[in-house]
């Protein structure tokens, strides 16, 4: 199929096919702009790190993750490339098995180690805005869960490669897999990118991205009859406080209203609650608050006492607490919430009395000059 290109009011003339040099020509040109790569959200930001080392895997091309949380694995393969038939299939499921299971701490090491800064750094680079929480329990969720977009971007695609796609795609597994057709002209120096999508995602429930759980499913979801007693006492004595439980893709937030704001507290998902250290400080909550908050949790039985006192974002697995210490998670995390209130109160007032001391300083010049 021919390009053709023009100036508003020229001629149209054709624009020439650009050939990629080796297959890490097309992976640099996907990395340096990863919007190219389309993940069917396409004003959402993400970032991507090129050949991370997965051991006893060998090196995927890219790997990244969207501001909702979906982990891409994408491997380039050149039509030359006898690869690019059945061989590619296999490398890029062999990459997703790999990272299937692996804890978040693991994958955001994969982060570090290529582009020298963590995920949340990356995303915050972006914008400031982003719920960094809820992209890193996502993340979680999708690790633990197996849940990946997988993609094969190629120059050319072969029929055998578009039609075991399309096969794969056809199946309601949860598992996506598409072909990204990319292709370069260029009529004098302008470049013009030319993707095309193979084989649209399907998943379990007939879309490309998974959907938010109820509460209903992550109890279900649980390992045990244990698990499921203790994420419902969970939910149960968080709500009788007065505070929000909210479903999310990996799992519910917990969350408590501060100045008119939802903030999240701690994280929930299938077999562990997760307490979000490090997102407190950030958001407000006082170091000392934070200190104490640890300090609680590290004494409770049954909760790792090194893990709560350094982890970022500590977690606590239901097999190895009793229901008495997941009430005693809820009052310590109902503390820091009411902390979180009372110092936010105590700003707004001493705000009040700044504006009403400054309102009576220029009252009384004025008065002043009137008087003069």
């Amino acid at each position: 199929m021919a390009i053709l290109v023009r100036t508003k009011g020229q001629k149209w003339l054709p624009a020439k096919r650009l050939e990629f040099k080796d297959e890490s020509d097309l992976q640099r040109v996907l990395h340096e702009s990863p919007d190219l790569i389309m993940t069917h959200e396409e004003e959402l930001p993400a970032v991507f790190i090129r050949e991370a080392a997965l051991r006893g895997s060998g090196f995927t091309d890219l790997v990244g993750v969207d501001a909702s949380g979906n982990v891409l694995i994408i491997e380039t393969k050149l039509a030359k490339n006898r690869e690019i038939r059945r061989e590619v299939i296999g490398q890029v499921l062999g990459y997703a098995a790999f990272l299937w299971g692996m804890s978040y701490e693991e994958f955001d090491e994969l982060f570090k180690s290529r582009a020298g800064k963590s995920i949340a750094d990356l995303f915050l680079e972006k914008s400031e805005s982003i719920s960094i929480e809820e992209i890193i329990a996502s993340i979680t969720g999708n690790l633990e869960q197996g849940r990946f977009k997988l993609l094969i971007a190629v120059d050319d695609i072969n029929p055998e490669l578009e039609k075991i796609i399309a096969y794969i795609s056809n199946f309601r597994s949860g598992l996506l897999l598409e072909a990204l057709e990319v292709k370069i002209y260029q009529q004098g120096e302008t470049e013009i990118f030319v993707p095309q999508r193979h084989g649209q995602a399907i998943g379990a429930g007939g879309g490309g991205s998974p959907t938010s759980l109820t509460i209903d499913d992550v109890i279900a979801g649980a390992p045990d009859d244990h698990s499921r007693r203790l994420l419902s006492v969970l939910i149960e004595q968080w709500s009788k406080l007065g505070h929000t439980v909210q479903p999310r893709t990996a799992g519910p937030t917990f969350q408590a209203d501060v100045r008119g704001q939802l903030q999240p507290i701690f994280w929930a998902f299938r077999n562990r609650v997760q307490a979000l250290m490090s997102t407190l400080p950030r958001r407000g909550v006082a170091a000392d608050v934070v200190a104490k908050y640890r300090s609680a949790l590290a004494a409770l039985p049954g909760f790792d006492s090194k893990s709560m006192m350094s982890d970022a974002r500590p977690a606590i697995f239901f097999s190895g607490i009793s229901e008495a210490e997941i009430r005693n998670f809820v009052i310590e995390s109902a503390k820091v919430v009411e902390e979180w209130r009372r110092a936010a109160k105590a700003c707004i007032l001493f705000s009040l009395r700044t504006h009403k001391v400054h309102f009576l300083a220029i009252q009384r010049r004025r008065r002043a000059s009137f008087g003069d």
